[in-house]
């Protein structure tokens, strides 16, 4: 009977164990995909702050090159159509700015909050060129915008071909 006893106490004391090991094991499995699921999210979002980023340089490039075509052709095409062309390329250039200005304030914050900028990915040349860029073009959009509506107000009278050469130069 003692040996009934103890085969029936060892099954039992068996069977705890395992379900104990088994649960432990589950549990400490748990918390690694938590860990990993983390880590992934955290992954997914600096990607897209760094996809964003990206987007914004690439607008911000597409801009300048479509700004040094339209300077090099005012010159070359002081034709009614010439001057069509010019202010149909100048009306893409203020939507690709203005696109890339209301998203720099959200990149500008994804990117502080995912990546560690006193780290050397500040002192990065390339990205500092394009923060010194971004800030640059901030007063040339300002100023554009401020002659244009200057030459809607003078337009039609005889102060207009003057606000509109201010406008081209601007």
């Amino acid at each position: 009977m003692d040996n009934y006893l103890i085969g029936i106490l060892g099954g039992l004391i068996g069977s705890i164990l395992t379900l104990v090991v088994g649960k432990s094991l589950e549990i400490l499995q748990k918390s690694k995909e938590h860990k990993y699921e983390l880590e992934k999210q955290f992954f997914v979002k600096k990607l897209s702050a760094a996809e964003a980023a990206v987007m914004q340089y690439s607008l911000f490039s597409d801009a300048l090159s479509q700004l040094i075509i339209l300077y090099s052709r005012y010159e070359a095409y002081e034709t009614d159509i010439g001057k069509q062309l010019n202010d149909d390329l100048l009306k893409q250039i203020d939507e690709k700015i203005a696109l890339a200005n209301n998203a720099s304030l959200n990149i500008a914050n994804a990117i502080s909050l995912y990546f560690d900028l006193q780290s050397d990915f500040s002192k990065n040349q390339i990205i500092s060129s394009f923060y010194d860029t971004l800030n640059s073009l901030g007063p040339y959009s300002e100023n554009v915008e401020k002659t244009f509506q200057q030459y809607l107000n003078y337009k039609g009278t005889e102060l207009e071909k003057e606000a509109h050469d201010i406008y081209l130069n601007a």
